[in-house]
């Protein structure tokens, strides 16, 4: 099955040169990953201080009798903010590397209908972009826990 184009050249040269373009299209997809995972680390961060904070002040209160001096709200607000923040990072991290995986997609079928790259593999669904989902939606169960006490543990 030959891959190439009518106008590429019967030449190894030529060959090699699809090949090596099709796999800087990959070490780019895996570069984008790589982008993601870092724009997690950094939401992760986010979000668990704002969940240590939210427990830390509520224990504070609880523990050292300090209600009159810190009201609920402080460690609430706090915990929220930072949380919020997390998620906010998070989100655009996601539509960011959906939208470059888009552009990455579309330009790798341009090269192919050109016959200048050979036919990628069907990959699957990007499993970083998973847990980056999984992650936004803990984030937001975090949330609802410390603003109305919802949650699956009670």
């Amino acid at each position: 099955m030959d891959w190439r184009g009518p106008e590429a050249r019967v030449d190894a040269r030529v060959e090699l040169a699809g090949v090596r373009t099709g796999l800087a299209l990959e070490r780019t997809r895996m570069s984008s990953d790589r982008t993601l995972m870092a724009i997690m680390r950094t939401a992760l961060s986010m979000i668990a201080f704002g969940i240590a904070m939210f427990e830390f002040v509520d224990s504070l209160r609880k523990h050292f009798g300090l209600s009159d001096a810190l009201p609920q709200s402080v460690g609430r607000n706090l915990g929220i903010g930072l949380t919020a923040l997390g998620i906010g990072v998070l989100a655009l991290g996601i539509v960011s590397h959906v939208a470059f995986l888009r552009r990455l997609t579309a330009q790798r079928q341009d090269l192919q209908g050109r016959g200048l790259v050979p036919p990628a593999l069907d990959l699957p669904g990007s499993l970083i972009l998973s847990l980056a989902i999984a992650l936004l939606i803990g984030a937001i169960l975090a949330i609802l826990r410390m603003a109305w006490r919802i949650g699956l543990f009670g």
